[in-house]
This record gives C-alpha cells, structure tokens and sequence, in this order.
C-alpha cells in the first residue's frame, strides 16, 4: 500500500474531472502552498510529514490524520512530495533490485534492512518478547523504525516475570 505519485498538472486535470465546480487557479495556488510547506519542513501536529493533496483541502496534514486510515491505498499524492532518501549506508533500495532476488526486510522507503546492524534497545531486555522467536522480526523493525527517536516505545512490550 503507497501513494499512486501524480504531478501537478496530471493531479489538477483528475481533480477538475471529478470536481468541475473546483476553480482551478484556486487548486493550483492550494496546492502549491501546501507543496511549499512539505518543502519547507512543516510538519503534522502528530509529527509526521504533511499529505500534499489533502493538505491542499483540509490545511497541513498526514494522510492518517486527514483520513483516519494507517496506510494509503492507491490514493494521490505530488510526485515531488515524495522524495526517496539518499543511501548514506550503501543500502540497497527494492527497486535497485531483480525482482527474483528480492529477500529480506526493506523499511517503509523500500531500503533494505540487515537484521545484525539494528541496535537492541535497553527496554529490549526486559521484555519477554525478547525470548520470543515468533516476535524476533516484529522485535528488529520496532527497533529499526525507532532507532533515532529520543524515546523507544513497544506496543508489545510485556515484561519479563
């Protein structure tokens, strides 16, 4: 489940289709700004980073904040909004990749991930998770989706006896 990546000009001529009432130099002014913003580093008051298109509607937002759902699912947003991050770490992107080799765990920016370079968090040891073999993978993501957070949260966190 992603973004469906659209440019501008593609975006508005969609939008005008199922919108015809929509003013279009308006659109384009809304989305523009709400693109600028994104660029500029404004932020969701969750923290995550804004949804161009819907932002452009509702004011500077997520999607899950706008829509209330975790994941988008073929929904628009501005290709340019959508930046694949540099891989300082000599990583190797899915893309990159014969599609009869993909293996392994990717991060949400379809980066492989290498199960020995994530960190054990301390709250790690104390949970019996951490002696769970059926948790070792969510275990590793949880850790690696976290690891430049000031604080380590685990919704599965159960301590240990």
């Amino acid at each position: 489940m992603s973004f469906t990546l659209i440019s501008i000009d593609n975006y508005i001529e969609e939008h005008l289709k199922n919108n015809p009432e929509e003013n279009e130099i308006d659109l384009r002014e809304r989305l523009n700004t709400a693109l600028a913003d994104y660029r500029a580093g404004i932020k969701c008051s969750c923290g995550n980073d804004i949804w161009v298109v819907g932002s452009a509607s509702v004011g500077n937002a997520c999607y899950t904040c706008i829509t209330g759902d975790s994941y988008p699912d073929d929904v628009y947003e501005i290709e340019s909004a959508v930046v694949r991050r540099k891989d300082a770490r000599g990583r190797r992107h899915i893309d990159d990749i014969p599609r009869d080799k993909i293996a392994g765990f990717f991060d949400d920016d379809g980066y492989e991930v290498t199960p020995s370079s994530v960190v054990k968090a301390p709250l790690c040891i104390t949970c019996q998770r951490d002696y769970d073999k059926d948790y070792m993978i969510s275990c590793m993501m949880t850790r690696f989706d976290q690891q430049n957070e000031l604080i380590f949260t685990c919704n599965d966190y159960l301590k240990l006896n």
